[in-house]
């Protein structure tokens, strides 16, 4: 059995500390030998064992996230067929969006894309839209591993610094293993339900075409008593709106990460969940199964809604500016299909039910997020765009130009009160401020 003395100990641990803040969380370890435990840990480190390997794995970014998407695509397979359009079908594609965008022109200040239109397989839109998964989804792995550490020092607990420092790689993996698990499963479930690139309700891809996913729209007209080719010519109009809006508007996109790197800064996690479920004294038999166990125990702090008030005026901006989005694209699909398209009605009801049976964006934001996107805004977001054409008739898109004109939740639940333009500027709030520092003045 090795000495209770705690000078020279492996990776220079106060023991006695250690020993102090562990028994103070109820972990049972006062007959423990601290010195086995941490040349275990060592040992392991050294060897770089199981419990270390995916932390080593994270540090090449690159190659981690290679793997999630790679995942990603082999759950996709497993949805079925994905063939690629025949020549027919295709020529048949480029005339309805060519159709669709003649439409669009006469209801929108936006010019189109210029960019040829493009049908995509499940897998290649996983890859074409990676980039913009990643920008998106690695600050968020960053603060729930940032938030375990920070769990790990409380402030007022200087003795946590030794357990932190053992635990650190450990807590860092977790993280990285729990959210790509999560994120390689959502992946694959918006790859093999999403109609266009962006239903999602964000822009993956940059300078990206109009994309029509056509495994998926297929499998989504075969229960609709609607033809088929109102169904994509609808959606179609619905794509090359919201890329009009995404291309037009250089601060939208920004905007959206902007929102998302600042609510994972926000993130918390509640230590004492993870430190219950851990037993040091079992660190010697302690392999990546265990510690993936350990994170489906606190899987719940990852995941649950946020809670702290500056998360949740995050998440209720973030709904805000994405209910603006869907709104201003109902609005805008409406007023382009209504003279051509006696079904229009009918296929905008099909939508409508879509969304509020969850669709692609809220596979996205509930299960990345934590966030429950309420269709009924969207249905306000529509209305207050139409009150917005009815007062300023073609100067509505105008309201694009800056985000500090776009209407507030406010204007949502009364869309007459938006009225005329203000001629005061706003009053920015702290948040407003730091979000404008992170988009580095875009929108000026």
């Amino acid at each position: 059995m090795a000495s209770d003395d705690t000078s020279g100990s492996p990776g220079g641990f106060d023991f006695e500390e250690i020993r102090k803040l562990l028994e103070k969380l109820g972990l049972g370890a006062g007959d423990m030998d601290f010195n086995q435990l941490l040349e275990q840990v060592a040992r392991m480190q050294a060897a770089g064992g199981p419990a270390f390997a995916m932390t080593n794995a994270d540090m090449d970014p690159d190659a981690a996230w290679r793997t999630t998407i790679a995942a990603a695509q082999q759950l996709t397979q497993e949805k079925g067929p994905d063939k690629t359009p025949e020549i027919g079908e295709r020529n048949q594609f480029v005339d309805s969006e060519r159709l669709a965008q003649s439409w669009l022109t006469e209801h929108t200040a936006f010019p189109e894309t210029g960019l040829p239109p493009a049908e995509i397989r499940r897998n290649d839109w996983l890859e074409k839209t990676s980039s913009g998964w990643r920008k998106l989804v690695e600050p968020i792995i960053d603060g729930l591993a940032d938030a375990l550490q920070r769990g790990a020092a409380a402030e007022g607990e200087a003795e946590l610094g030794a357990l932190s420092a053992m635990l650190a790689p450990m807590m860092r993996t977790s993280a990285s293993l729990i959210y790509r698990d999560r994120l390689k499963k959502v992946l694959a479930e918006v790859a093999g339900s999403a109609l266009t690139g962006t239903e999602v309700g964000i822009n993956l891809m940059d300078n990206a075409p109009v994309v029509v996913l056509p495994a998926n729209v297929a499998e989504f007209t075969e229960d609709l008593e609607l033809p088929d080719s109102d169904v994509l010519l609808y959606l179609l109009v619905r794509e090359a709106a919201r890329m009009r809006l995404f291309h037009n508007v250089g601060w939208l996109s920004p905007q959206l990460t902007a929102l998302l790197a600042h609510f994972a800064r926000e993130i918390s996690i509640d230590f004492d969940a993870i430190s219950s479920t851990f037993d040091p004294s079992k660190m010697e038999d302690f392999s990546l199964e265990d510690m993936v166990e350990v994170g489906e125990q606190v899987r719940g702090s990852f995941f649950k809604p946020a809670s702290t008030p500056t998360q949740l005026e995050i998440l209720g901006r973030l709904e805000l500016l994405l209910a603006l989005i869907e709104g201003w694209v109902d609005h805008v699909t409406a007023r382009a299909t209504s003279k051509w398209m006696t079904n229009a009605p009918q296929l905008s009801e099909v939508i409508r039910r879509r969304r509020a049976s969850g669709g692609p964006s809220q596979d996205v934001f509930n299960q990345l997020l934590g966030l429950d996107l309420r269709p009924r805004l969207v249905r306000d977001a529509e209305n207050l765009w139409a009150a917005i054409e009815h007062d300023r008739g073609d100067g509505r898109d105008e309201v694009w130009q800056h985000p500090d004109l776009l209407p507030t939740a406010q204007h949502l639940a009364d869309p007459l009160s938006f009225g005329k333009k203000e001629e005061s500027s706003p009053v920015l709030d702290s948040l407003d401020e730091e979000l404008r520092k992170l988009l580095g003045g875009a929108g000026d």
